[in-house]
């Protein structure tokens, strides 16, 4: 399974041939997973009514991992006991780093900061 990082979709919603020739596969074989705080950040940014409804429209097809109640102040413990805010990352990303973990899933994104506090092994 692998999680997609905002900024890989904003790349493959601006249509990005790299990123498109290569989430699409992904998304047909449903090796994708995503989360409800990866696409609140998309619709927040979105820029229309349009782009608002394609973003969703993804959102109800996609698999998803949900987050069960709690998890925010978990996440917050975690990114405490990792010193995250220091690293300058911040919550949804720590969000991202758990839930990449506990899935044993890789994570796909640019943050240059989620890649460098991340092992390897749980980067795409």
């Amino acid at each position: 399974m692998i999680i997609v990082d905002t900024s890989i979709w904003i790349e493959f919603f601006r249509l990005n041939p790299d990123y498109v020739l290569k989430l699409t596969p992904l998304l047909e074989n449903r090796q994708v997973a995503t989360l409800e705080p990866v696409f609140a950040e998309l619709v927040y940014g979105s820029k229309s009514i349009k782009d608002k409804n394609v973003l969703m429209a993804y959102w109800n097809v996609l698999p998803k991992i949900r987050l069960p109640e709690g998890y925010l102040l978990d996440a917050a413990e975690f990114a405490y006991s990792h010193n995250h805010q220091n690293l300058g990352i911040g919550l949804i990303d720590t969000i991202l780093i758990k839930v990449t973990i506990e899935n044993d899933a890789k994570l796909w994104t640019l943050d240059k900061k989620l890649i460098k506090c991340m092992n390897e092994r749980f980067l795409v």
